[in-house]
């Protein structure tokens, strides 16, 4: 089961990677068709709106608004191509179209009941209802428009619904074998001719049973606005705490993407989720500040002050003949973690040979760090100066006073803390390795400064020597019974566990920065951002006849 829950999570990270520049996009294009932003830059004029400038930043815009008014297509082409084991392009295609069949039945049934734009809005309900103004907004919130369809608002949930019903069905039917005289139909034909059926029927029982859903959905959410500092406290490390067993995305996208994240009208718009209601302030000329409880803000804490304190820690508590070595491995880590916001190599360095470190000191430090964030009133979209920097464009959005004590402050009790704690309790951080370690035992954190020692089977080019390496540490082509990735690991499931080498091996001779065991048969193998190079070069080599 939890085999099965990392492979949704991993799943999930195919839509949610073009979120990162769909919101680049959104914030660089807002910014500079903001009247009153473009008027505090005294660039009115340069930015008519005539201009080529204005007219390309209104594209820019445009573009980010694809990305985020499409998600639940996104997520059910995303989830089902991610999940497929064969034959992806048909699974993707197939999961366009169960979505677009489900949400058509839906605007079909809705239609012929008299439900439609007009009769299911706030003041509808309040005049024709009778409902108090809190129980109208709410019961107007179940419904959208999708692809142009009026239909119930079920945001990347009915994405990811269609996703896992169309990956199911598809690694079931993509080879099913039909009589001859059907057999154009056979193979992964009959995925989309199934998954047409089954749309219609996930929308004739979707319009039943959403609406108490969605009146969950919005109690749910209500709950987590009441819970106030102790909800984000809870939220904040439990995010934390499923990093390292890769489900953290479960509970992080739901927030973010979703009505448990809250609702807010944002220029005369119903918008759901954090980040969605991020994105549409941003967009927003009427918006005067951004969403404080965003369960984002934190990030920057994190990136900025408590990690590069752990980090320095590190470096001054590892031995005077490994200093350089150690500096050459934390300093590109610490500022990948600043810039693009990749925590996983740094929290990893310590996770693995101090468990306790990461569980009962790291993420409940996390936890505090995000309440009070959230109590300095602290409001900015992302956590790395990738996401940041557009944003920074629209200054009279964002409150960031407080962050100039609590990236110090954090930066001091992680360094502080961590320090005593790796020395008081000897823990074998990078460069604390016995007297008599050479610099290669240092270096197995390493991406940069490793070199490899095993001579390549043929010719072929470094990279692609490397490939075959991990695959035959994995027992060969014909053990890998699945070989995916997500941003920092490979994810592999193997028919036999007794083939695949040790952890040992992965460390010292694979470069590899954990390895983490899921299931009997599951492989985490940590790799860090480069880990999207090495798994292309896997799958050549695997993919190959």
């Amino acid at each position: 089961m939890k085999q099965q829950m990392q492979m949704i999570g991993q799943a999930m990270l195919v839509p949610i990677s073009i979120i990162t520049i769909g919101s680049m996009f959104m914030g660089f294009g807002s910014a500079f068709t903001n009247k009153e932003t473009l008027e505090a830059l005294h660039l009115g004029v340069l930015f008519d709106k005539e201009s080529l400038f204005f007219i390309t930043f209104s594209v820019m815009k445009a573009t980010g608004d694809v990305v985020f008014r499409n998600l639940p297509l996104f997520f059910s082409i995303g989830v089902a191509f991610g999940l497929a084991k064969k034959e992806k392009g048909w699974a993707a295609f197939s999961g366009a179209v169960c979505f677009m069949s489900m949400h058509f039945i839906l605007s079909t049934l809705l239609t012929l009941h008299g439900l439609n734009e007009q009769t299911t809005t706030a003041n509808w309900f309040i005049n024709q209802r009778h409902l108090d103004p809190v129980a109208a907004v709410q019961e107007a919130s179940i419904y959208t428009t999708e692809l142009g369809m009026f239909t119930y608002r079920m945001s990347v949930f009915g994405g990811m619904a269609v996703g896992l019903a169309t990956s199911w069905l598809h690694n079931r039917l993509y080879n099913v074998k039909l009589p001859m005289v059907l057999s154009f139909f056979a193979g992964t034909r009959t995925v989309p001719i199934v998954t047409l059926v089954v749309g219609a029927l996930m929308g004739s029982a979707l319009y039943l049973i959403w609406p108490p859903i969605g009146w969950m959905l919005a109690q749910f959410s209500k709950l987590i606005g009441d819970s106030g500092l102790f909800g984000t406290f809870i939220w904040a490390v439990a995010d934390k705490s499923l990093l390292p067993v890769g489900l953290h995305h479960l509970i992080t996208t739901p927030i973010r993407l979703t009505e448990l994240g809250g609702s807010m009208e944002v220029c005369g718009k119903l918008v759901s989720g954090t980040t969605n209601i991020y994105m549409a302030q941003l967009g927003c000329n009427e918006t005067q500040e951004l969403l404080v409880r965003g369960f984002q803000s934190g990030r920057v804490v994190t990136h900025f002050g408590a990690l590069p304190g752990a980090a320095l820690a590190m470096y001054h508590c590892s031995r005077s003949q490994h200093k350089k070595v150690v500096a050459g491995l934390l300093l590109p880590v610490v500022a990948t973690m600043i810039l693009f916001g990749v925590t996983e190599p740094i929290e990893y360095t310590f996770l693995f040979v101090a468990p306790w470190l990461f569980y009962l000191v790291h993420v409940p430090l996390t936890g505090l760090l995000f309440v009070l964030t959230e109590m300095a009133n602290v409001s900015i979209y992302g956590g790395c100066l990738k996401d940041i920097l557009p944003v920074l464009l629209q200054p009279g959005k964002l409150n960031l006073w407080g962050y100039l004590w609590l990236i110090p402050l954090f930066f001091i009790i992680y360094y502080v803390l961590f320090r005593y704690l790796i020395i008081r309790f000897n823990v074998m951080t990078p460069g604390r390795e016995e007297e008599d370690a050479g610099e290669d035992d240092v270096k197995l954190f390493s991406k940069q400064d490793f070199k490899n020692k095993t001579t390549p089977v043929s010719e072929q080019p470094q990279a692609d020597a490397f490939a075959m390496q991990i695959i035959a540490a994995f027992g060969g082509k014909e053990n890998i019974a699945q070989f995916d990735n997500c941003i920092s690991r490979l994810r592999v499931e193997v028919r036999d566990p007794a083939r695949v080498a040790g952890d040992d091996v992965w460390k010292k001779t694979l470069r590899a920065k954990g390895v983490v065991r899921v299931g009997e048969k599951g492989w985490q193998i940590i790799y860090g951002a480069e880990v999207v190079m090495i798994a292309g070069d896997c799958k050549e080599w695997l993919e190959e006849e």
